[in-house]
């Protein structure tokens, strides 16, 4: 069975407030987090990282893109220490066969589930007790060859449905339509093994975007789409595998990553 909740049925703030404003994640809420990449790599350390992160930090050929590494895997630890109450150095990471990671040691009283994204200069990161999540943001190119893209990697009908736009619209449809699909496949987990041509989304604008048709083969739950962060710049949206009552966002405090 596949389901949308309608937009009257939740809550969700369009306003990113203050991390000091931020509360338990309890329920059917799903906090989302957002952090800028563009901060002083001199301020940055790898202290609380695990030996592993640090080896992947130290793999990235660029400094702009290890700092980057660092300051979203920090948040990460220190936002997951904040639900969980385990110091951010203690937590413990492991991953699914296709990459997807996950807490070895969550908190006692109850499981949270997460997921990051991040492109060019801009991080999110979601939160949630209530199921599996994915996250996507793209960074907006000019340059993008949308209809060549989306004819080789949407589905028909997704397809079809772009080649009726043009010009910022097309632009602006095909980031949608592709960050719902990147936020579907990583709720799921299953990375690059879900071919994107394999289900289809309803991202037309004035709609609450929603999966419309999935191969049973692959997929037979429910999943809530939302289109979380949209300006000149960005584009991001966010997949649950339940209702969510409310969505509530937050801006990163720079101090908490040094």
């Amino acid at each position: 069975m596949i389901s949308m909740t309608s937009k009257k049925e939740m809550r969700q703030s369009n306003h990113w407030g203050p991390a000091a404003t931020a509360t338990d994640c309890t329920g059917r809420s799903v906090h989302i987090w957002k952090l800028s990449l563009l901060q002083n790599s001199e301020g940055i350390s790898n202290d609380i990282l695990s030996t592993d992160e640090i080896h992947k930090a130290e793999r990235f050929y660029f400094d702009s893109d290890r700092n980057k590494f660092v300051l979203t895997r920090t948040m990460l630890r220190n936002l997951l220490s904040r639900y969980t109450g385990v110091d951010a150095k203690e937590l413990t990471f492991s991953y699914n066969k296709h990459g997807k990671p996950y807490l070895l040691n969550p908190s006692k009283n109850e499981s949270i589930f997460f997921n990051v994204t991040h492109s060019k200069d801009v991080a999110l990161f979601a939160f949630t007790r209530l199921c599996e999540i994915g996250i996507d943001i793209e960074y907006i190119r000019d340059d993008t060859e949308c209809l060549k893209l989306a004819k080789r990697f949407f589905s028909e009908q997704e397809y079809q449905a772009l080649a009726q736009l043009s010009g910022n619209d097309l632009t602006m449809g095909f980031y949608r339509c592709w960050t719902l699909k990147e936020a579907f496949v990583k709720a799921l987990g299953s990375g690059f093994s879900f071919p994107l041509n394999t289900f289809t989304v309803n991202f037309e604008k004035d709609d609450c975007p929603q999966l419309t048709w999935v191969d049973k083969r692959r997929f037979q739950g429910t999943c809530k789409m939302f289109s979380i962060l949209h300006d000149e710049h960005y584009f991001a949206s966010l997949a649950c595998l339940k209702d969510p009552a409310e969505i509530n966002y937050y801006h990163c405090a720079e101090d908490a990553v040094v």
